[in-house]
């Protein structure tokens, strides 16, 4: 019997030196990650989910990230700020008719000073009048009858083209089509 005891006494010594280890080892990973997180000294980490050391210094990250710009009601005077519930307008307004709201965003949008980005130049739609209409359809039916041909007859419609006109070439064209 006494040899048993002295197995299970080895038992216990052992299991309570590797708990102390455990114990100290764990206690000096969260010195480091606390003396880390005040010196801002990134952590490292291994692939999942950050263990709960790491979230417990993450406000110090927070602090330092920039701050989101917060959204103005639009309507004029008003400095409540806007709430994305109501559609970006404050508690107060949010019963104002879209168009009045669309109104003012506008005229606040031209009443700020320019970033520095040229304002976009209307384009300017420019009228085609009958004559380039023609052209235009006389030489999309050219170029359509010029794929049907092969060889000399193309080679014939291409110098017909060049010498007298489109329209010429587009007749003997037709007629060398069919």
């Amino acid at each position: 019997m006494p040899h048993t005891d002295s197995n299970i006494t080895a038992q216990i010594e052992a299991f309570t030196r590797q708990l102390v280890a455990a114990v100290e080892t764990a206690a000096a990973q969260r010195i480091q990650a606390a003396l880390a997180g005040a010196l801002g000294v990134p952590q490292k980490r291994g692939p999942g989910r950050p263990s709960k050391q790491v979230t417990a210094t993450a406000p110090l990250a927070l602090a330092s990230a920039p701050a989101r710009k917060k959204q103005l009601c639009p309507v004029p005077g008003c400095k409540n700020l806007a709430a994305p519930v109501f559609g970006m307008v404050c508690k107060e307004h949010r019963k104002v008719p879209k168009a009045k709201i669309k109104k003012y965003r506008e005229e606040r949008r031209q009443a700020a000073p320019s970033t520095g980005a040229k304002p976009v130049a209307a384009t300017r739609v420019k009228r085609v009048t009958a004559k380039v209409k023609r052209a235009r359809k006389l030489q999309g039916q050219y170029l359509g009858l010029l794929k049907s041909l092969t060889g000399a007859d193309r080679a014939k419609v291409k110098q017909i083209a060049k010498d007298k006109s489109v329209a010429e070439a587009v007749k003997l064209a037709r007629s060398l089509k069919k």
